[in-house]
């Protein structure tokens, strides 16, 4: 073992709150990339994780073609045709996309040409439709003497291959692949991609206080809404989710259920239950069946998250807080996940954005926090990061509320208005 890794794990393995990104990188190492690869057809690739490299198979553009409706010339026949201030040009025919012109265009003549086209032998410039004067049958054209001086060689053609070379890596393995990739994909003419197979993950929530959406409500419970954000974000995450419910706080109900879903899925994930009072009894049902790997986290909210294995299957326990649940699923939950289906660390990372913050704040130091966030215009029509009225993670409006979160580092004490912070817009979030 690397010295520099075996200092990581006994890092991620000491007493006390671990840093996220620390618990994220020694996660990341600990849990392998599933071998698990399908091969799909294009339309049911996106948002997957792409595990071969695409390797472009033609050149793009294939032949030079010209970037602009217009008429194909000797950029030397702008100089050459008869000496006059205006220069005609006979039209000796057209080269429409799919329709290229046949032969070689003759000296001090023009071919008609449609954006797409294939430039026509002999022709090194294209002058735009709007740069010319045609006669009513279009059977000869004019270039007027302060139009021909803006034009330059090679003006509106796109080179074969400027685009894509055949051969290069116009793909890589790892990547997340997005409607413009399955496009880039399609344009080499491949029909389907080898990519992860989306990661099993089995999710249920625990809570005696908690009702079923639909069922009535007890006196002092609350619906059950965390199972709800979880499967939100896995599926848009890349996941195949099977909900298993809400589970009772009873040892022996939840030691069945985690046996029984770690047989057959990749990942269980929970809500509740992973804290230290009486009936948070995740953590040792976990611990009786398989062993806990890593157990709170120096972020706020979302201390209270555990990682553990269950024979092959990793087991994700989340706060219960509802804020609390999808803060940790964003930024340490979903980028393992990723990482389990292969995606490259880019993929994995959050977007960050330098921002004004439109707040002061006081806090103690030791713990990243992210704060609930959108964008406003001050007074003076600058953007400022605006926080939520409230701080508690029990605020699940909050999080329809924010846009985004603002980061705070952990040995940050204070901010104050007019301040640098770090804002994570929810749309660069993986899960969002």
């Amino acid at each position: 073992m690397r010295d520099d890794h075996k200092t990581l794990v006994d890092l991620c393995h000491q007493p006390g709150l671990t840093p996220l990104d620390m618990a994220l990188t020694c996660a990341c190492d600990e849990v392998a990339v599933s071998n698990a690869v399908q091969t799909r057809p294009l339309t049911d690739c996106f948002g997957a994780v792409l595990r071969r490299d695409v390797i472009a198979r033609v050149d793009v553009p294939s032949v030079d073609n010209s970037a602009m409706d217009g008429y194909a010339l000797r950029y030397d026949d702008l100089r050459d045709v008869g000496g006059a201030s205006d220069l005609v040009f006979p039209v000796e025919g057209a080269s429409l996309a799919g329709h290229p012109f046949e032969g070689t265009i003759p000296a001090g003549c023009a071919i008609r040409i449609a954006t797409g086209a294939s430039i026509p032998v002999g022709a090194d410039t294209v002058v735009m439709q709007e740069n010319i004067i045609a006669n009513d049958d279009e059977s000869e054209i004019t270039i007027t003497a302060d139009a021909a001086r803006n034009i330059r060689r090679q003006d509106h053609i796109r080179r074969a291959g400027e685009d894509v070379r055949s051969g290069a890596v116009v793909l890589a393995a790892g990547k997340r692949l997005r409607p413009q990739d399955v496009a880039v994909a399609a344009g080499q003419g491949y029909e389907s991609l080898d990519v992860a197979r989306p990661l099993k993950v089995a999710v249920f929530s625990t809570g005696d206080e908690l009702a079923i959406p639909g069922d009535p409500l007890p006196p002092g419970g609350l619906y059950d809404s965390n199972r709800f954000a979880i499967i939100g974000m896995l599926r848009a995450a890349g996941c195949d989710v099977t909900d298993l419910g809400l589970l009772r706080d009873d040892f022996d109900v939840l030691k069945s259920a985690l046996a029984g879903a770690a047989q057959s899925h990749d990942v269980i994930m929970t809500s509740g239950g992973v804290s230290v009072g009486k009936a948070d009894l995740l953590k040792p049902v976990v611990d009786s069946l398989g062993a806990i790997h890593a157990w709170k986290l120096a972020i706020k909210p979302g201390k209270p998250l555990m990682r553990g294995q269950i024979g092959d299957c990793v087991v994700i326990g989340l706060p219960g807080n509802p804020v609390s649940v999808m803060v940790s699923a964003l930024l340490y939950a979903v980028p393992l996940l990723l990482h389990m289906m292969g995606a490259r660390a880019e993929d994995q990372m959050v977007v960050r954005l330098p921002v004004i913050a439109g707040f002061d704040l006081r806090r103690s130091t030791g713990r990243q926090e992210w704060l609930r966030a959108r964008l406003e215009r001050d007074e003076d029509g600058q953007w400022r990061a605006m926080p939520f009225r409230s701080p508690s993670s029990g605020m699940l409006s909050s999080m329809v509320w924010a846009e985004g979160l603002i980061e705070i580092a952990a040995d940050r004490g204070a901010v104050s208005a007019g301040e640098r912070v770090d804002y994570l817009p929810f749309g660069g979030l993986q899960a969002f």
